[in-house]
């Protein structure tokens, strides 16, 4: 598969998780705080590089990957290079490629993981399980009655049926991304990319 049609059929998966998580929000009331942006402050948050090909592709054709993938090899901070944080210190942030965001940042907090029996199980953070209660109430029970709500193990599979070397290594988020640059960089380093709308 040729990679414009790999980073087109990882944005059909994204496509299939917002309605889904647009769903289980509907049901449940449950949604991030406006400008949190804790979990992108976390340098320990993994990653497939493959969740980041469309990003590393819209940065190729806007120019900027190259410039991209030079700042992921200088600065080491370990923060996401798309999380943009507001003038004063832990006051939250927000990202500036959220349109091409990862899997990770459109799955948690909106989707369940299997627990060792089975069972789906909330995925969220403590900021929302702290700060909206109520909601994640409704959250687990609308769950634990058998309701539709995006299961994080289906889409890291429907990614490994697109490419299982780009979708099968967990790396810290900044190397994922940086990886997704070096493929789309290196794909294109001796052909000239097709005119695609």
């Amino acid at each position: 598969m040729i990679l414009y049609h790999k980073v087109r059929a990882v944005e059909r998966v994204f496509r299939q998780l917002e309605k889904e998580v647009a769903t289980f929000q509907q049901a449940t009331n449950l949604s991030c705080l406006s400008g949190c942006g804790k979990c992108c402050r976390k340098p320990d948050i993994f990653a497939t590089p493959l969740e980041f090909l469309p990003l590393a592709y819209h940065l190729f054709k806007a120019n900027e990957a190259q410039a991209w993938y030079d700042k992921l090899k200088e600065e080491t901070d370990g923060l996401c290079p798309a999380f943009a944080p507001f003038l004063k210190p832990g006051a939250g942030g927000f990202c500036n490629a959220y349109g091409n965001r990862g899997l990770i940042c459109r799955i948690f907090g909106f989707s369940a993981v299997l627990d060792k029996l089975g069972n789906p199980r909330l995925a969220t953070c403590r900021t929302i399980k702290e700060e909206k209660p109520l909601e994640v109430t409704r959250a687990t029970e609308h769950i634990r009655s058998g309701g539709a709500v995006p299961l994080t193990r289906d889409y890291y599979f429907q990614l490994l049926a697109i490419d299982e070397k780009l979708a099968g290594r967990h790396l810290p988020i900044r190397e994922a991304i940086r990886e997704a640059l070096e493929a789309v960089l290196a794909y294109y380093a001796y052909r000239r990319p097709r005119k695609t709308i």
